[in-house]
C-alpha cells in the first residue's frame, strides 16, 4: 500500500505543471529529429509487464514510442511518462485511435522492476506497455536504439542505487525502425503535431 501511494502522489504531482504551469512547459523547446533513412531496430526477446513474450515482431503493425528508464526514478520517468500521455491525448483530438503510437517502457533495472512494472505503469495509463528481461537482451535493444544506462550501484549488494540513462524517446514505424527521436521536454500540441505530420507522410 505505501508503494502504491508513493507512485500514485508521485504521478499526481509531476502532472501538476501539465495542468497548472501549462505556460512553463510550453516556454521550453522541444527537439524533433527525424532520421534521413529508417533504422531497424535488432532482434530482441524480453517480457512484457504480464511475463509474455515480448520481441521486434510486437513492434511490427503499429505505431511506437520506446522510453527507458526504471521504476524507482524519482523524477525524468515520471514525468516523461505523463507528458507522454499528454501528447498521446493531444493527438486523439486530431487523428484515427489506431494510428496513436503505443508507448512503451524499456526497464533497464530488471532485478528491481520486474515484478513491479504492471502495478507502476498502471497508474499511468492502463495501455502503456513495460517491457523487461535478461540484460544481455535488454543490451542488444539498447544499442539499436542508441541509447545508454548505467547502474550507479556503491557496492554489489546496493539495493538502493540510481540508474543513469539516456532521456529521448524513440518513434517506431509498423515496420519495427526508427524513423525519429524526440527529447524533453514533450509540449503536448507541438510533439503531437510533429507526430501526426510524421506518421501521415509514412501513410501517403
Amino acid at each position: 500500500m505505501k508503494i502504491k501511494s508513493r507512485w500514485l502522489s508521485q504521478f499526481l504531482v509531476l502532472l501538476l505543471p501539465l495542468f497548472l504551469c501549462g505556460q512553463l512547459t510550453y516556454a521550453q523547446s522541444d527537439n524533433h529529429k527525424t532520421l534521413k533513412s529508417p533504422k531497424p531496430l535488432p532482434e530482441f526477446v524480453l517480457n512484457d509487464q504480464f511475463g509474455k513474450f515480448f520481441s521486434k515482431d510486437k513492434l511490427k503493425g503499429k505505431w511506437s514510442m520506446i522510453f527507458i528508464g526504471f521504476a524507482a526514478c524519482p523524477d525524468a520517468c515520471p514525468f516523461t511518462l505523463a507528458n507522454l500521455e499528454a501528447v498521446r491525448a493531444d493527438m486523439g483530438f486530431r487523428m484515427r485511435p489506431d494510428n496513436i503510437p503505443n508507448i512503451i517502457f524499456l526497464s533497464v533495472d530488471p532485478d528491481r522492476d520486474t515484478p513491479l512494472l504492471k502495478e507502476y505503469l498502471y497508474y499511468y495509463h492502463p495501455e502503456y506497455i513495460g517491457i523487461t528481461g535478461k540484460v544481455s537482451e535488454i543490451d542488444k535493444l539498447i544499442k539499436g536504439l542508441d541509447a545508454y544506462y548505467k547502474l550507479d550501484k556503491k557496492t554489489p549488494t546496493d539495493t538502493a542505487y540510481n540508474v543513469v540513462h539516456s532521456g529521448k524517446v524513440a518513434v517506431i514505424n509498423p515496420e519495427g525502425e526508427i524513423v525519429a527521436e524526440i527529447s524533453p521536454p514533450f509540449k503536448p500540441h507541438s510533439t503531437g503535431e510533429y507526430l501526426i505530420n510524421l506518421i501521415r507522410s509514412f501513410d501517403s
